[in-house]
C-alpha cells in the first residue's frame, strides 16, 4: 500500500472520503474539494456545502414568535381597540342626547353655538331700556336673546318675570323648561312644559320635548309614547317628521 497516499476528511464529520466522492457516506454532506494554502499540509481540506434552510429557519422562528404571544397581551390589545373605536364613536356624537326645540320655531336654541356680539349688544340695550320703562315685549326679547347665548340662568330670571303678567303662553313656558333642561333640572322642566298643555293642548313642540326630557331621565318607554303623541298632531311637520325619526332611532 502507498504510504504517501493523500487522505481527505469530511470537515463537518471528520469521516474519511476518497476523491471520487460526491456526498459524505457518513453524514451526507455534500463534499468539495479545496487545496490547502499551506506548503506543509500533507491533506487535502474538504469543505461541505449544507443545504438552504433559511426559509425553513425563518418559518420556524415565525411559529415560535406567534407561539409565544400570550393570552393577556391579545386581551389587551382587544381591549385597546374597542376603547378606541369608542372614543371615536363618542366624538362622533352618536351617543348624545337629542337636541331640544325652543317654544318659538323662528329661534334657533343651540347652547354651543357661542355667544353672537350683536346679540350681546342687543341685550345690554335692551336691558336699559326696560329699566328706564318696562315693557312685556322687550322683556321677552330679552329673555330669548339670552336664553340663545346661552344664559340660562338670567333667562329662567326673564322669563319667569313675564310669566307674572302672562302665565298662559304656552310658548313661554315650554322655553323656560328647555332653559331647565339644558342645566340639568329635569323636573322642572317637564313641570313647566307640561304646564304649557294645559293651555294649548296641542302644543306639536312640547310633546316632542317632554319625550326628550324623559329620554334623558332613563324613561325611554314614556318618551316613544310622547313622540307617537306629537306624531298624531301633525305628522307632516318637521317637528313631527322629527319625532318619527326619534321613534326610529330609539
Amino acid at each position: 500500500m502507498n504510504q504517501n497516499k493523500e487522505k481527505m476528511y469530511c470537515s463537518n464529520c471528520g469521516e474519511e472520503v476518497s476523491k471520487e466522492d460526491k456526498f459524505c457516506s457518513q453524514c451526507g454532506v455534500r463534499v468539495s474539494k479545496v487545496k490547502s494554502d499551506s506548503k506543509k499540509a500533507d491533506k487535502e481540506k474538504i469543505e461541505f456545502t449544507k443545504p438552504k434552510s433559511g426559509t425553513k429557519k425563518n418559518s420556524s422562528d415565525l411559529d415560535k414568535n406567534i407561539k409565544s404571544i400570550s393570552p393577556v397581551k391579545v386581551f389587551y390589545f382587544t381591549f385597546a381597540l374597542i376603547v378606541i373605536g369608542l372614543i371615536i364613536i363618542y366624538s362622533a356624537g352618536v351617543f348624545d342626547s337629542p337636541a331640544i326645540s325652543s317654544g318659538n320655531q323662528n329661534l334657533s336654541n343651540d347652547p354651543h353655538r357661542g355667544v353672537d356680539l350683536q346679540y350681546l349688544q342687543r341685550i345690554n340695550q335692551l336691558e336699559e331700556e326696560i329699566k328706564k320703562q318696562p315693557d312685556n315685549n322687550k322683556l321677552l326679547e330679552l329673555a330669548h336673546l339670552l336664553n340663545d347665548s346661552g344664559f340660562k340662568g338670567r333667562a329662567i330670571e326673564k322669563y319667569l318675570t313675564y310669566l307674572k303678567t302672562n302665565p298662559k303662553d304656552a310658548d313661554v313656558l315650554v322655553d323656560l323648561g328647555v332653559c331647565y333642561y339644558e342645566q340639568g333640572k329635569n323636573e322642572d322642566a317637564l313641570r313647566y312644559m307640561k304646564e304649557a298643555l294645559k293651555y294649548q293642548t296641542k302644543h306639536q313642540i312640547a310633546h316632542l320635548n317632554i319625550g326628550i326630557v324623559l329620554l334623558a331621565s332613563n324613561k325611554h318607554d314614556e318618551a316613544i309614547e310622547w313622540w307617537k303623541k306629537a306624531v298624531e298632531i301633525n305628522p307632516n311637520s318637521e317637528i313631527g317628521k322629527r319625532a318619527q325619526e326619534l321613534i326610529k332611532s330609539h
